[in-house]
């Protein structure tokens, strides 16, 4: 009498192995690539939350419909594990300042964003495949140079079959920020500065006449902030003014900054010679002006004079 209830308890063993195994009617095996620029490049203007980049995966994922009829494990192992706190509807990627959400598309046509962490969960019924999917990447903070390696994004794998639904990163992609530029503009860039005749007498009843007020503007790109320099030949007896090279004798050019309203010497001799500015709206204006100074006994003639400037940025 053993021997029979043996054989029926190893015929249910198997019976439930089979079961086991035939979880759905059918698997998904399909591998979607994406292949993205090997450099990408983020604005500094780019605001925190922006899309840097969405890139759709290609190759084939056939539309079917599979169907489980019990409880049966899904394992999902994606790369990413953490949301960005910069911009917590994003995964945290390699990069600083770089987030990426991941959007799936199934076989009824129905696109949805899907988590990228390690999971496991358990499904029964009727359910569509995958049949596409983007990865879209975001700012999420100050981006600073680094390297999403390429390889798996995530893996969906139905009851510990071979059978897989798999997203592939099919090269690395390098994310770095904008090198900063800045030029004076156009006009700027050897300009001449006309002041108005006066009479050598009006010298002799002030320290300078003639004021004329101008600007020398910098156009930037992905800078904060400007430095223009300043250098000439300093007159003789007063380095603090730039040199004569006129006809005029006892005459020199003095040279000033008004920023916020406030007159400042820039000097020819290397004191007082720099002015730094925030860049807004991708410029930087910096409001100058510039009068004949008496540097002695004033003759008639004219006042000829050359200042230089060169700008630096970051």
């Amino acid at each position: 009498m053993k021997h029979p209830i043996k054989l029926i308890a190893t015929l249910l063993m198997s019976g439930l192995s089979s079961a086991a195994q035939a979880a759905c009617d059918r698997y998904q095996d399909s591998t979607l690539t994406l292949t993205l620029p090997a450099t990408i490049t983020v604005p500094d203007s780019l605001p925190v939350g922006a899309e840097i980049l969405t890139g759709t995966f290609s190759g084939a994922a056939p539309a079917f419909t599979l169907d489980c009829p019990t409880w049966t494990l899904l394992t999902i192992t994606g790369r990413y594990q953490t949301k960005d706190p910069g911009y917590p509807a994003a995964y945290r990627t390699e990069v600083p300042g770089v987030g990426v959400r991941l959007r799936l598309t199934d076989a009824k046509g129905i696109s949805n964003f899907f988590a990228m962490h390690n999971q496991q969960t358990h499904f029964s019924g009727p359910t569509p495949s995958f049949t596409g999917a983007q990865l879209t990447f975001y700012k999420t903070g100050p981006v600073a140079d680094g390297t999403v390696v390429a390889g798996v994004i995530r893996v969906n794998r139905i009851a510990n079959t071979p059978e897989a639904f798999t997203l592939l990163l099919g090269n690395a992609v390098r994310f770095v920020s904008p090198a900063a530029t800045c030029d004076l503009a156009t006009g700027d860039v050897n300009r001449t500065i006309t002041l108005d005749p006066v009479n050598v007498s009006a010298l002799q009843d002030a320290t300078f006449v003639g004021a004329r007020d101008f600007e020398l503007t910098a156009n930037c790109q992905d800078a904060s902030h400007v430095t223009f320099r300043f250098s000439g030949t300093p007159a003789v007896g007063n380095n603090a003014l730039f040199a004569n090279t006129g006809t005029a004798e006892g005459v020199a050019l003095w040279l000033y900054s008004r920023i916020n309203g406030a007159i400042q010497n820039i000097g020819a001799n290397g004191v007082s010679d720099t002015r730094t500015l925030v860049v807004s709206g991708n410029r930087a204006v910096l409001p100058l002006g510039a009068a004949y100074h008496t540097n002695g006994t004033v003759s008639q003639g004219t006042l000829a004079s050359t200042a230089t400037v060169n700008i630096t940025y970051d």
